[in-house]
This record gives C-alpha cells, sequence and structure tokens, in this order.
C-alpha cells in the first residue's frame, strides 16, 4: 500500500492539503519511493487540486495523510477510494511513519474544513455553474447601443 504524506520544507506533514509544498510518497515499509512537486500551492482555486489527485492516483497511491483539508476537496478524494488520514500539522513523517502519530481517519466530506469563500466563489467554479463572461472579439448583440461615445477630431 502506498501513502502519500504532504509535507512542509522541514520535513513535517503540511497544514494544508492544497497548500503542502511536496507529497512524499511511501511504501508499506516506509521506503520514500518519491517526492512529488506541488507546483499549484500558491494557486487559488481548485484546478491544481484536482491535478493533484489525479497525480496521486496514478502512483497508485491509496492512503493520504495531511493536516487539513477543505470540505470539496476531501469529497473528491473520497469518491476517487482514497483513505485521507489527518494528524496534527508539523508532526513530524518519521512519527507518522513508525504509527506513533495520532490519525484521525476522515471518512465524510463534513470532516473537512469549510471553504474560506462562501458558494464556492474562488474562482474555480467548484460551488456554482457561473455564466461565462463575453470573449474580446465576440460580435455584440444587435439590439445593444452605444451610447456616451463622440467623435474626435483631427487637425
Amino acid at each position: 500500500m502506498l501513502r502519500a504524506i504532504a509535507v512542509n520544507a522541514a520535513n513535517n506533514v503540511a497544514g494544508h492539503f492544497g497548500k503542502a509544498p511536496e507529497f512524499a510518497v511511501y511504501d508499506a515499509q516506509g521506503q520514500l519511493i518519491e517526492r512529488m512537486i506541488n507546483s499549484g500551492s500558491k494557486a487559488v482555486g481548485c484546478k491544481h487540486k484536482k491535478q493533484l489527485q489525479r497525480r496521486l492516483s496514478e502512483l497508485g497511491v491509496q492512503e493520504i495523510v495531511l493536516g487539513s483539508i477543505g470540505q470539496r476537496s476531501l469529497a473528491r478524494l473520497l469518491n476517487a477510494g482514497f483513505v485521507v488520514s489527518q494528524v496534527a500539522a508539523r508532526t513530524p513523517v518519521s512519527d507518522v511513519l513508525a504509527g506513533t502519530a495520532n490519525k484521525l481517519n476522515l471518512t465524510a466530506a463534513e470532516h473537512g474544513r469549510p471553504c474560506k469563500r462562501e458558494k464556492g466563489e474562488c474562482g474555480c467554479g467548484c460551488g456554482s455553474k457561473k455564466a461565462a463572461a463575453p470573449k474580446i472579439g465576440m460580435m455584440m448583440n444587435s439590439m445593444s447601443r452605444l451610447s456616451g461615445l463622440s467623435r474626435i477630431k483631427l487637425k
């Protein structure tokens, strides 16, 4: 069984799934298999979190250990079949591998933190569908009128 641990620069458990700088992937014997950099750790939204989930799944990870996680990300991980475990942030990775860290299995989305931005307004569209903004260069509706424009006189 492969286990991914969200880690910070000090090789302790990172405080949050989406903001973890790296994920260290270990096998059942505690041998490091791979260190995966989270290139979107400073990004806003959910796109990079979905990419993390896909990469962890491709590696064959079954368990993810982290400090905390939002409800939407937790729901996606659980629905994808991951076992998600929470330990105190800044717990040494060695304690997690030795089995001495207090782990709490998160089994429902409600065990995660609520989204800080109400109604999913984090800009990624995770909470609600938004109307697409018109693109530059699109034709204007023939019924709309331009007003307040005047001619510029050139000498």
